[in-house]
């Protein structure tokens, strides 16, 4: 019995450590109100409204003001206020509150089709997110355009995926062509 408890607080311990620990209510496995598998209204493939393809205004490649290339204010490579490389207050190397494995950390889980983690969001500030894998590695940074966050590699380049609102207090990611990738951040 003793051994059984060790077992299940070690498990415990060592996924809290990693940050892997999902909340219920943000566990699309626990709680299908949240998993666009079985929600149409947050699903984009059902709802036109949060899908790019049919709403040119959350789709970086028709609106200017959310591309990333056309606005220098949403580019890290001309705004340093979003750039980790010149913003400490921002850059994990510098603020260890944004590692995920370094304890409580403030943000959202990404997940894939199938509802399985695949990363975390990291709240840096109001304009920006940073993506981490489910090994803890830093991976790139969503920065803020409205209601988008456009997807940016470490070294600033802008990949082209970006994240809309599913409209319920979540987000789905794009790719650069304006199709869902599966993968959805609650």
């Amino acid at each position: 019995m003793i051994t059984k408890y060790v077992l299940y607080l070690f498990l415990f311990s060592v996924t809290f450590t990693y940050g892997q620990f999902v909340p219920s209510s943000q566990n699309p496995k626990f709680n299908s109100s949240i998993n666009p598998k079985y929600t149409t209204s947050i699903n984009p493939k059902y709802n036109s409204r949060i899908n790019p393809k049919y709403n040119p205004s959350i789709n970086p490649n028709y609106s200017s003001d959310i591309n990333p290339k056309y606005s220098s204010h949403i580019n890290p490579k001309y705004n340093s206020k979003i750039n980790p490389e010149f913003n400490s207050e921002i850059n994990p190397k510098y603020n260890s509150k944004l590692k995920p494995s370094n304890g409580p950390w403030d943000g959202m889980y990404m997940f894939d089709e199938e509802a399985n983690l695949i990363g975390f969001l990291v709240y840096a500030n109001s304009d920006m997110y940073l993506l981490y894998d489910i090994q803890n590695k830093w991976k790139g940074y969503f920065v803020r355009s409205n209601s988008n966050f456009n997807l940016f590699s470490l070294d600033a380049e802008w990949t082209g995926q970006y994240l809309c609102s599913d409209s319920k207090n979540g987000f789905n990611l794009f790719n650069p062509n304006g199709e869902w990738t599966g993968s959805y951040v609650k």
